[in-house]
């Protein structure tokens, strides 16, 4: 397994694996990432894409997913994050994908456990947030050692779960 950050090249790859996850989700009943299939990404995957902050997950040869980790919180993090604070250097992540192909097989649990290797010497903090309503994902994220530190709303009044993955100080 290893994570790969995506070259600017490689912007249509991370859009098209984006789509796929949402029409996946869309199959599955949820409209989470519906903008996606409207032609609009408002989480701006293709400007993390040509800043350097997306990661792809391979297995072998095999694209297995993907996710996007920024240290500088964009508006939706400042949003979401404003009552836990920022007083932490923190990675945020978000676009959090396993392929619907590969779901099931562990594969994210392996995905967050490179994360954690990958800016363990850069962050104190990998911070995550999902929908209230999906009981599924949150009981993945604290099954993965992130402690859900509270929840928030987005400007619609959606309902998030909030998520914090801290390191271990070296001594």
């Amino acid at each position: 397994m290893k994570l790969k950050q995506a070259s600017i090249e490689e912007t249509q790859l991370a859009m098209s694996l984006l789509k796929e996850s949402a029409e996946w989700l869309k199959e599955s009943g949820s409209n989470q990432w519906s903008d996606v299939l409207q032609g609009e990404d408002r989480h701006g995957l293709a400007d993390a894409v040509a800043k350097g902050e997306v990661y792809f997950f391979y297995n072998k040869n095999q694209l297995i997913g993907m996710t996007a980790a920024w240290v500088k919180p964009t508006d939706w993090d400042k949003l979401l994050w404003e009552n836990i604070g920022f007083d932490q250097i923190a990675c945020y992540l978000h676009r959090v994908i396993i392929r619907p192909s590969y779901r099931g097989k562990d594969y994210g649990q392996e995905l967050l456990s490179a994360l954690k290797v990958k800016f363990r010497n850069e962050v104190s903090e990998l911070r995550l947030d999902c929908l209230a309503s999906n009981q599924k994902l949150i009981r993945f994220y604290t099954g993965n050692e992130f402690i859900n530190v509270g929840s928030s709303k987005d400007s619609n009044g959606n309902k998030f779960e909030l998520f914090s993955y801290m390191f271990k100080k070296q001594s």
